[in-house]
């Protein structure tokens, strides 16, 4: 599977076959126990099947991974409260929603994505040239640790981040991956959230994300490890940080 996600979001991937062996048994013990995941599969399993016998794969229109993920994110927005926007975005609860909390419709629609990519792009980074490429490392820049491709489509970017040692964190913890502008400080944070992560059990990562915003504005890509208390703003020091 090309990408390392959280057991809630792998629902759909479990039903097109796309996990590998180590995480197809991850997720079927998390199966077991889970009454909402088993409810979301046994909803989602006809479509699932209908989708196998779906005409030969063709190729993926250039930004459509990116213009359906901002579609799924603008339509879980419409079914929150309005509240206070916050110059941090963060998008942690984007996946669990995607599955949970969206009109069906909506997760029909994504769960339909994800079988197209997986047939007309398997193994592919996101398509288009690069608008920034980035290698990042350790505090000292002792190693190099990942490295994240920022594409530009007509409606955002799409980022594909790579990384095969990162920590396992505790349980509710999470990676954040953030683009970062001028000035930005513990205190005054000049950031923009590109969205939450975590490692398999191998410690790897390959993740993709859809954000609405301009490298140049924010030329520093950074990774830190979140508490799950909800709280937006960046809370500890960057554990990976592109080099300048």
């Amino acid at each position: 599977m090309a990408e390392a996600m959280t057991p809630h979001t792998d629902v759909a991937a479990y039903l097109l076959g796309r996990l590998e062996p180590g995480e197809r048994a991850t997720f079927e013990q998390h199966l077991a126990s889970c009454p909402e995941c088993r409810l979301s599969q046994h909803e989602l399993s006809p479509v699932a099947e209908l989708l196998t016998r779906a005409a030969p794969p063709v190729e993926v229109p250039q930004g459509l991974e990116a213009r359906t993920l901002l579609a799924v994110e603008r339509a879980a927005r419409q079914e929150e409260p309005a509240r206070k926007p916050d110059p941090v975005r963060r998008r942690s609860l984007l996946p669990r929603r995607l599955v949970f909390g969206l009109a069906p419709a909506v997760a029909l629609a994504a769960l339909a994505l994800a079988f197209v990519l997986g047939r007309g792009s398997a193994g592919e980074d996101s398509p288009g040239p690069a608008e920034l490429e980035a290698v990042l490392v350790r505090p000292g820049g002792v190693a190099v640790a990942a490295s994240a491709r920022v594409v530009k489509t007509g409606i955002g970017r799409v980022i594909s981040f790579r990384s095969d040692e990162l920590p396992i964190l505790p349980t509710g913890e999470y990676y954040e991956l953030w683009f970062v502008g001028p000035g930005d400080t513990p205190r005054r944070p000049n950031r923009i959230s590109a969205g939450t992560f975590h490692p398999d059990e191998q410690g790897r990562s390959h993740v993709t994300f859809a954000a609405a915003v301009d490298p140049a504005k924010y030329p520093v890509l950074s990774v830190t490890a979140e508490p799950g208390d909800g709280n937006p703003r960046p809370t500890r020091p960057d554990v990976l940080r592109s080099r300048t």
